[in-house]
């Protein structure tokens, strides 16, 4: 199997046709037809049925489809990471869900005067982060640990030959709307919260306490939704009567001050910061980017 078999069953699905994918593709339809068909053999499955509609996937085919995308948007991210900046203009930070972060990271890219670089930010689900750092997809993953769960969490990344580097500490905040029945409060108790739906992040098969990205179990929260990205919790968030809870850190100039954050009634404490793969020489970028966060922490404590 090849990257160019992968890339024709796409364009073929994408296209419902062999003749359209071979005219997009720039190939003769024989050649693309020859070339599936040694694909098929080499799997042992079918991955087309052709029709006088056109090509349709069988359920092998389906199958197949999520795999080739997931290899083909690998190998993309390959190219295009060493195809033209240097290793010292390169960036890729994998993150939780922090507006802080997308903050620090939009302060970089107005630093950056090269001529030529590479840069990434992207938000995932807890162990999407770490495996990234792991398997040196991304340079650095910011992440956010629960002090009781420090110690497992350690073990759990010196085992994947990772750091984890604290910036800053935080207790629980809810995030509700600036027009939020409960806005007007100093202090939000859980019982406050019971009535209100409570926003989490999808964690995916991932569901560990250690894994979760907010500072509360949804355990206790009689109406509960999961979201997935950070731009819709915001809208949901903005519209609706609903709540999240995280550091309580949110820049003004992301929000316009439409969402505020308010301390929830808590003893847990929460330890944000970098995690790095022990064998990794920091970048001029990567050591930029963890001055960059290291000063918001610093100004977060003043």
């Amino acid at each position: 199997m090849t990257i160019q078999q992968c890339v024709y069953v796409l364009e073929i699905h994408n296209t419902g046709s062999f003749s359209e994918a071979a005219r997009k593709l720039f190939v003769a339809q024989s050649s693309l037809s020859t070339s599936i068909k040694s694909l098929e053999d080499e799997l042992g499955i079918k991955i087309f049925e052709r029709s006088k509609n056109g090509a349709v996937l069988t359920v092998e085919g389906a199958e197949f489809v999520r795999y080739a995308e997931e290899i083909v948007s690998k190998n993309d991210f390959v190219i295009n990471r060493y195809k033209r900046a240097k290793a010292d203009s390169r960036l890729f930070i994998s993150t939780q869900h922090y507006d802080f972060i997308a903050d620090a990271f939009a302060r970089l890219v107005g630093q950056t005067t090269d001529a030529v670089f590479s840069l990434s930010l992207q938000e995932k689900e807890t162990y999407d982060v770490i495996r990234d750092v792991e398997i040196a997809y991304s340079d650095v993953g910011i992440i956010a640990i629960e002090d009781r769960n420090i110690d497992i969490m350690t073990r759990y990344l010196q085992d994947k030959e990772i750091s984890f580097f604290p910036i800053l500490q935080v207790s629980p905040h809810v995030f509700i709307h600036n027009n939020h029945p409960l806005a007007k409060k100093e202090l939000i108790s859980y019982e406050m919260l019971k009535s209100y739906p409570y926003l989490s992040y999808e964690q995916g098969a991932h569901k560990d306490s250690w894994f979760k990205e907010e500072m509360i179990s949804a355990d206790f929260a009689d109406k509960h939704i999961v979201i997935s990205d950070r731009a819709t919790l915001m809208n949901v968030l903005l519209k609706t009567d609903t709540y999240t809870v995280g550091t309580g850190i949110m820049p003004s100039a992301l929000n316009e001050g439409k969402i505020v954050s308010i301390p929830l009634e808590s003893s847990s404490m929460y330890s944000v910061g970098y995690i790095t793969r022990n064998d990794r020489t920091q970048s001029p970028l990567l050591e930029k980017f963890i001055l960059s966060i290291k000063e918001f922490g610093e100004s977060i404590r003043a």
